[in-house]
């Protein structure tokens, strides 16, 4: 609907579903960077590990994989929705505990929640998937 008022040409379940997922693969990777990058805003201590290249990792894939469903792949379109199952999962994850340590990832949840489930509604709608085999 939204694309619809910007280029006057409405686009379909499939590709705003993967757009969605792009923006959801840019959030990842912007995170991974910002606790990456020094900053004075973010701290996570000395260890930050390798769960950091595995969160901008994921978010390459998550860039990459909608290319490969726009050209016909039906392995990377399953890949997309087990990839937004798992951050919805994860996003939640994130905010369970003590409220008070963790009120800073309430937006978290928020940003990457409401993505994920917008990427989950339009790409499980049967239209969708009939966009996709149409291809």
């Amino acid at each position: 609907m939204l694309f619809k008022f910007l280029t006057g040409k409405e686009i379909g379940h499939l590709q705003t579903g993967l757009i969605l997922s792009q923006v959801g693969g840019l959030l990842l990777i912007f995170a991974g960077l910002f606790v990456l990058l020094p900053s004075k805003i973010i701290t996570v201590g000395d260890d930050v590990g390798g769960w950091v290249w595995i969160l901008v990792g994921v978010g390459i894939i998550r860039m990459l994989a909608p290319i490969l469903v726009g050209k016909g792949s039906r392995v990377a379109f399953w890949v997309v929705i087990v990839l937004s199952v798992l951050k919805l999962i994860e996003s939640f994850i994130a905010t369970v505990g003590d409220s008070s340590e963790h009120l800073q990832f309430y937006w978290y949840l928020a940003v990457t929640g409401l993505v994920e489930v917008g990427v989950l509604i339009h790409l499980l709608n049967p239209k969708a998937r009939a966009e996709l085999n149409n291809k």
